[in-house]
């Protein structure tokens, strides 16, 4: 896992957040819970850096498990660590002009460099892992035994949400832990070898100015989700790619909110993954 100062980029959101904190199989979780009562089915967020204390993270859990009519879990995977959401400000702040900020930028700079080496030792994969899919497995075995599971990731969270796309992770009785997966600006991923592994259906949203997603790779998972569909589409599973033209790492979560343009893209990714989750949940039977 690499992390890259353009994945700390954005901006706090506003709003309620209306969901929970519990317990969820050894995880302290944020849960969002269905409108009817009655969820179509459930689905977990591995958010990015910012992790289960973000608000933005939050409400986004709420819109999903109010629009797509799911329960929504939002596990702390990162065991306590988050990055402070400061981090934005200071990363925003390294953009401005004009000489007295040019001074200011000295302390942000330092004030970055103290997070991101913690970032990098609490957010590796041999920490992580363990907490990750182990959680799948128990969800799949209890809350989610008759339904079925969608699971989301942004940025870090990505990179795992792909791999349970690769449907190589079971339960103890050897059924598959996740149905579909939806990523926004994914991280840490491997080109084209992570897409090509791929088997379950997979909606990708993709950020035109990404660090982590060169143009190339871009071009490289679109090509490889597209072959992939047409040749399983009769068989029942379909995957996307979408480009969202002038938005920037991170825009599906923390988009500025003053930022019109990039604020609408985030809120256009925000429904291609409740569609991809409705749309997969439906064509599942109720005992899953």
């Amino acid at each position: 896992m690499s992390l890259k100062p353009c994945c700390a980029t954005g901006a706090l959101h506003s709003g309620t957040t209306t969901g929970r904190t519990e317990k969820v199989h050894g995880l302290e979780c944020y849960v969002a819970d269905a409108p009817s009562g009655n969820p179509n089915g459930i689905i977990v967020i591995i958010p990015d850096a910012f992790g289960i204390a973000l608000a933005n993270n939050k409400i986004l859990a709420d819109e999903y498990a109010k629009k797509a009519n799911a329960q929504v879990f939002l596990p702390d995977f990162m065991d306590g660590f988050v990055l402070n959401p400061d981090v934005m400000v200071s990363m925003k702040a390294l953009s401005a002009t004009g000489w007295w900020n040019q001074l200011y930028k000295v302390g942000h700079v330092l004030y970055l460099l103290q997070w991101f080496p913690v970032a990098l030792f609490n957010l590796r994969d041999a920490k992580t892992r363990p907490r990750i899919f182990p959680f799948f497995q128990a969800l799949k075995e209890n809350e989610a035994k008759n339904l079925p599971v969608g699971t989301a990731g942004f940025c870090w969270g990505a990179k795992y949400v792909t791999e349970l796309c690769w449907d190589q992770t079971k339960t103890k009785d050897g059924k598959r832990v996740v149905e579909c997966g939806f990523v926004a600006h994914p991280s840490g991923l491997k080109y084209p070898g992570d897409i090509e592994k791929i088997v379950l259906p997979y909606s990708c949203a993709a950020a035109e100015h990404d660090m982590q997603m060169s143009a190339e790779q871009a071009k490289q998972t679109k090509d490889v989700l597209t072959a992939k569909t047409a040749k399983t589409k009769d068989h029942g599973v379909e995957h996307e790619f979408v480009m969202y033209d002038g938005a920037h790492h991170g825009f599906a979560v923390r988009a500025d909110e003053d930022e019109k343009v990039e604020a609408e893209q985030g809120k256009k990714a925000e429904a291609q993954a409740v569609d991809w989750f409705k749309r997969w949940f439906a064509n599942l039977s109720p005992s899953v």
